[in-house]
């Protein structure tokens, strides 16, 4: 009996400490922008399938405290200013010039999980003027997943991604692929840490690139013996 109630009371903790990383931080906002015209994004914490948007004042930890930079074209990277939308954060900028802008965010709550040490990021793309590719080369996150090709994806198109850790390729990744209509599908990378899927759904997709690594270290003063990455993107299919 006491075996069975320790390995019950084992599971309720392995589940209660990595039951945080089951939600993702996402950043929204439409894949083009216009010259000299505001450009809206939105930042998100809980479940795109599911629909299920936490409140900010329910978000784990310290993540509400997180900053959301702005990678322009030439340009050194600016946090931009945002209002707290009760269930989300928002915000603008204008964009003055043409080539890829990107919207960043990488945040390590300040609490570990038990003994893990989270990481939340997102990045995504706006593409302003007639540039029909997409250039990560200013932003080399921890994690971070690059669409490959153009950002104006059509229903049926096969989609390809490649997920990347500061910089470099990370073969086999695991990488949940959401539709707002409910539906979900876990993948995994090929050998060069490229995704592909067709995109069978249209309207807006968050793609989840996750690694969990029993790596130990110290974390705001505090112990961990393992890490947890999660990494999202955002695309509208027509």
């Amino acid at each position: 009996m006491k075996i069975l109630i320790s390995f019950f009371t084992f599971l309720t903790v392995l589940l209660c400490s990595h039951s945080s990383h089951a939600h993702a931080l996402w950043i929204e906002s439409s894949s083009y922008g216009t010259l000299n015209q505001s450009h809206e994004v939105k930042v998100y914490y809980g479940e795109f399938a599911t629909n299920e948007r936490d409140q900010v004042d329910k978000w784990y930890s310290d993540v509400k405290d997180f900053s959301l930079m702005l990678h322009a074209p030439g340009q050194e990277p600016v946090k931009l200013q945002l209002t707290n939308q009760g269930d989300h954060f928002s915000g603008s900028f204008q964009p003055t010039a043409a080539g890829t802008y990107l919207l960043s965010i990488v945040k390590a709550p300040k609490d570990l999980g038990g003994k893990t040490k989270y990481e939340f990021s997102s990045l995504v793309p706006v593409i302003v003027g007639k540039s029909a590719t997409l250039d990560y080369k200013n932003v080399k996150s921890p994690l971070q997943i690059e669409l490959l090709g153009a950002a104006n994806a059509k229903k049926g198109q096969r989609i390809q991604a490649k997920i990347t850790s500061f910089g470099k390729a990370v073969p086999q990744a695991k990488v949940s692929v959401f539709s707002t209509t409910g539906w979900g599908k876990e993948f995994v990378a090929d050998e060069h840490g490229i995704l592909t899927f067709d995109a069978i759904w249209a309207g807006p997709y968050v793609l989840e690139a996750s690694t969990f690594a029993e790596t130990a270290g110290e974390h705001e003063g505090k112990a961990y013996a393992s890490t947890w990455q999660g990494s999202t993107t955002f695309i509208t299919v027509k």
